[in-house]
């Protein structure tokens, strides 16, 4: 059975003012040439698929036309969890009527695990949709007082669905998974799952399963081996995700329950990129439509730098200052040791020790003469 992986959509997301439905429009056509060249049985959608839990109305509208093109033009049964940023009420909404079109949601947490079975040549494969919720949530429903973490909540939930290891199955889940030994990577841009507390799930609870589907994290990675695994967010969504290649994961999953993995690479409409140098320096780079961090190295005052490089460059997001000076800490020399200097060699200590380098001679002239005009009687 083949199955494409993907989630943490976040449609509707806006990254520093500037909204991303554009560019979440634009990756989107290519997921769907990927499910038209690879034709595969069935698209998991790993929660996160709003970026807020009542999203804009243009937002639901691209996730609606997304559905529509792949269960009623491509007839691709899509399977979908609810995500931590998602509401569980809108994406639970319709659910039991959606299924006669082979859309399988599940948005709030329930005991059971909602279970779906689809079949290939070699039978059953099981599929169980787990969407987020708060251990507090779990607790309640469960009725067990030792849920007090996310990850006691994977420990309950998974001892109460027992899985047939005979059959295939596969997990659909939102989750911060971790391993026993690698470290998984995250990013600035992913919201905590819990407000204090541990938050992390131990992937040991989901060895039983052939595949586990997971959403959350943004970058593409496996936690421990290839069989559970992120599929990461279609864009980056900060600018610690630069160096991210983007994609979605095909998954073949044969008779035996033994899986094959690629990476379906995705390419963006406006790249996160980051430029840094002096303002003409940048200004000097080519023009782009990319979303940008300008770091500027001038020493200077700069008058109205946004507004310049937003000629070259009108997806600016973030401007940053970069000055390469000390903190002054004040002069180590004593009172009767400062009243031994003049005025302009205190400036010149205080400029030395904010700027790093001694004032210029064209500048000594000057500091000297306006201490001439305001009078030595003011520093004493």
């Amino acid at each position: 059975m083949r199955l494409l992986h993907l989630g943490d959509l976040h449609f509707g997301k806006v990254v520093n003012s500037f909204s991303m439905l554009e560019d979440q429009r634009y990756v989107i056509e290519q997921v769907k040439s990927y499910i038209k060249e690879y034709k595969p049985d069935a698209i998991l959608l790993a929660g996160d698929i709003y970026d807020r839990s009542v999203p804009p109305a243009r937002a639901v509208a691209l996730y609606s036309d997304f559905l529509k093109e792949v269960l009623i033009e491509l007839k691709t049964p899509v399977l979908a969890v609810a995500g931590n940023h998602d509401g569980a009420d809108l994406i639970n909404f319709g659910h039991e009527l959606f299924e006669a079109a082979h859309y399988y949601v599940a948005g709030r947490y329930t005991t059971e695990m909602k279970k779906v079975v689809l079949n290939d040549e070699f039978g059953p494969v099981n599929f169980y949709l787990l969407p987020f919720a708060d251990y507090a949530v779990v607790r309640e429903l469960q009725g067990d007082e030792t849920i007090k973490s996310l990850d006691d909540a994977m420990r309950v939930t998974m001892a109460t669905n027992p899985i047939d290891e005979t059959q295939r199955n596969v997990l659909l889940t939102h989750a911060f998974v971790v391993g026993s030994t690698e470290e998984v990577l995250i990013s600035d841009s992913e919201k905590k799952l819990v407000v204090g507390g541990k938050e992390s799930v131990s992937s040991a609870y989901l060895e039983v399963f052939d595949y586990v589907a997971l959403g959350h994290l943004h970058r593409t990675q496996k936690v421990g081996n290839d069989k559970i695994r992120y599929s990461g967010s279609l864009l980056k969504y900060s600018f610690s995700e630069e160096s991210y290649q983007k994609s979605i994961t095909m998954i073949d999953l044969d008779e035996t329950g033994a899986i094959k993995c690629e990476l379906l690479p995705l390419n963006p409409k406006r790249d996160l990129k980051t430029l840094k140098g002096t303002l003409e320096e940048v200004l000097a780079m080519p023009s782009c439509e990319d979303y940008l961090r300008v770091v500027l190295l001038d020493q200077g005052e700069l008058i109205e730098p946004m507004a310049k490089l937003r000629q070259n460059y009108p997806n600016v997001m973030i401007l940053e200052l970069e000055h390469n000076h000390l903190e002054f800490k004040g002069s180590d020399l004593t009172k009767e040791a400062r009243k031994e200097k003049t005025p302009e060699q205190l400036f010149n200590d205080f400029y030395l020790h904010h700027k790093g380098e001694n004032l210029s001679d064209k500048a000594e002239q000057s500091i000297k003469k306006i201490m001439e005009e305001v009078g030595k009687e003011s520093f004493e």
